[in-house]
């Protein structure tokens, strides 16, 4: 996981992108390239998966030790997350979402 942590950090830095929990999970999608994960169908559809606790587990100890090795951390931004997950309910109506 740490390469995709370092070209992910290189995006942050040259591209300024902004990393949600959403985004990383879809990156993992894209570099799992598993027929049999449903993040790569995820992916490959472009469904977000949100995950607002990204950080409470494996996911966070890797960015907790990728962050050592990079002075410049990779940031995931969990509150454009929640930001996001709660447009689609309120915005989708009851059709797409179920809400």
């Amino acid at each position: 996981i740490m390469p995709i942590f370092d070209k992910m950090l290189e995006e942050q830095l040259s591209q300024k992108v902004l990393w949600t929990p959403s985004r990383v999970i879809a990156r993992l999608g894209k570099e799992i390239n598993d027929e049999s994960s449903y993040l790569y169908w995820a992916y490959k559809n472009k469904i977000p998966v949100y995950c607002p606790a990204i950080t409470d587990g494996s996911i966070g100890d890797m960015l907790y030790f990728h962050s050592f090795r990079n002075p410049a951390s990779l940031i995931v931004d969990i509150v454009q997350d929640v930001r996001n997950m709660d447009d689609e309910i309120v915005l989708a109506g009851l059709r797409k979402t179920g809400i």
